[in-house]
């Protein structure tokens, strides 16, 4: 009878075994997905209207959770937005997002500010001679601001031959693209801060080069917007295939600047060289 009971308890603590040890694997394993689907929900976007998922995707400093909109990066050099997210002023993030147009009128309610507000419906003028944080970084110039005399896109302080002499463009050492998308005073600053490197618009828009400006480069077919803003997009769908429709819907309600249009580029990352000004 002792053996028999003996016996009994032996396969009793086999099997509490195996389940314990059965039971530990689905746990693994349980945990390892859980943490799987944890990491993947835990991974900042955008959403298509621009506004963060998650907090918003990692910013160039490696910070990541920033909440920051899909318009303010676009808008507004901050290291924490994504690496390349800067359009600038004058172009729009995405279908409903404000901006200014050619002229410096808000579009859609403008540029968002450098405080994340939206709609303010600034123009570009007011925010070169006023310091308003409902204003993009770097708009400002200063209370003397005038638009750059040598055509492009960007404000730049009232001073020296800027005034007395128009046909002189903003100055030695302000670059600066035309409407043409020709160099002006050697082009706007390289985002490595080299100036004078009289690159065109569009070798920038085409080519991934420092020389350029921050966030010129579109792609390898870039080409000019056909909604006639003074832009590049990429040659695909039908920007190539139907001329008459421009860059598409979003594109043909803001006729403005572009990723490297001088006032953004030329007045934000090359600001230092022009003084400033979307």
């Amino acid at each position: 009878m002792k053996r028999m009971w003996a016996a009994l308890a032996a396969v009793f603590a086999l099997c509490l075994v195996v389940a314990g040890c059965s039971g530990s694997g689905d746990s693994t394993h349980s945990t390892s997905s859980s943490s799987s689907v944890s990491n993947v929900a835990k991974t900042g976007t955008w959403d298509k209207e621009g506004k963060p998922v998650n907090g918003g995707p990692a910013g160039a400093d490696g910070s990541s959770g920033n909440n920051l909109t899909k318009d303010y990066c676009a808008h507004n050099i901050d290291p924490k937005c994504p690496r390349g997210s800067y359009l600038g002023a004058h172009v729009a993030a995405h279908e409903k997002s404000g901006s200014w147009d050619a002229n410096g009128n808000p579009v859609n309610g403008g540029p968002t500010g450098a405080d994340g507000s939206t709609g303010n419906n600034l123009t570009q003028e007011y925010c070169a001679r006023n310091e308003d944080p409902a204003c993009p970084k770097g708009s400002y110039v200063g209370p003397n601001a005038i638009r750059n005399p040598d055509g492009s896109h960007s404000f730049v302080k009232c001073e020296g031959t800027v005034c007395t002499n128009p046909n002189h463009g903003g100055g030695e050492g302000t670059g600066a693209w035309d409407a043409n998308g020709k160099p002006v005073n050697g082009g706007p600053t390289g985002a490595d801060g080299s100036t004078g490197n009289n690159l065109t618009h569009e070798y920038c828009a085409q080519n991934e080069d420092p020389a350029c400006p921050h966030g010129t480069y579109v792609g390898p077919n870039a080409i000019k917007s056909p909604d006639g803003a003074n832009r590049y997009v990429p040659c695909e769908g039908t920007v190539c295939t139907n001329p008459n429709h421009g860059a598409g819907a979003a594109s043909d309600d803001h006729s403005d600047g572009d990723p490297g249009d001088d006032p953004d580029h030329a007045d934000k990352a090359p600001r230092s060289a022009e003084a400033g000004g979307n």
